[in-house]
């Protein structure tokens, strides 16, 4: 057994997801960080990354990256609902069978 190839396949997967025609990548938080996403910032800092896999997002203004708290509500709460939905409407154990 390759432990690097299943630590690989055990991570919550890159979704892309449009937001004013651009493309940011969302995916469901990962074990640890999950009792860390308390509000709708939070979880957008830990769960939306760019197609590189860094973060997107920060509490404060940081070079190379965006303050969550800058943006408009109803965009954050957009992205948030993405992110939700990968979290109600998965199943890991079929997507870890399948690869």
């Amino acid at each position: 057994m390759n432990l690097n190839e299943l630590k690989k396949k055990l991570q919550p997967e890159l979704k892309p997801h449009e937001v004013m025609g651009e493309i940011i990548f969302i995916h469901r938080p990962n074990g640890q960080d999950f009792q860390k996403c308390t509000d709708v910032a939070k979880t957008l800092i830990l769960c939306v990354k760019d197609e590189n896999g860094d973060p997107i997002f920060a509490e404060e203004d940081i070079d190379g990256r965006i303050n969550v708290n800058s943006i408009d509500f109803v965009i954050q709460n957009e992205i948030y609902s993405a992110i939700i939905a990968l979290i109600n409407t998965a199943k890991p154990v079929d997507e870890v069978e399948k690869k």
